[in-house]
């Protein structure tokens, strides 16, 4: 199965460290970006694992952080969409696609 990470995750995730490396320091900004890859293993481990939010997008959570990925999943392959605060809109980043 192949796993595909859209372009704009990568920006996503920089404003994200940056918002922790701000508030917390190098420490935390670690903490999360581990808590990240934690979370996109278990994606390609299972991605059946993780619940829908609707029209064929699961979402994957961070266990210690309010951020979640957004992805659907085929048999062929499994495409992360975004990377997104819990508090954001329900909408958002489900235009990459």
């Amino acid at each position: 199965m192949r796993f595909i990470v859209h372009p704009r995750i990568q920006r996503d995730l920089r404003a994200a460290l940056a918002y922790y490396e701000e508030e917390g320091g190098s420490p935390l900004a670690d903490r999360f970006f581990e808590e990240a890859e934690a979370v996109v293993e278990g994606l390609k481990r299972n991605p059946r694992g993780f619940h829908f939010i609707g029209e064929g997008l699961r979402r994957a959570s961070f266990q210690s952080f309010p951020y979640h990925f957004v992805f659907e999943e085929d048999p062929l392959r499994v495409r992360v969409l975004v990377l997104r605060h819990d508090k954001r809109h329900p909408d958002y980043g489900l235009r990459r696609r």
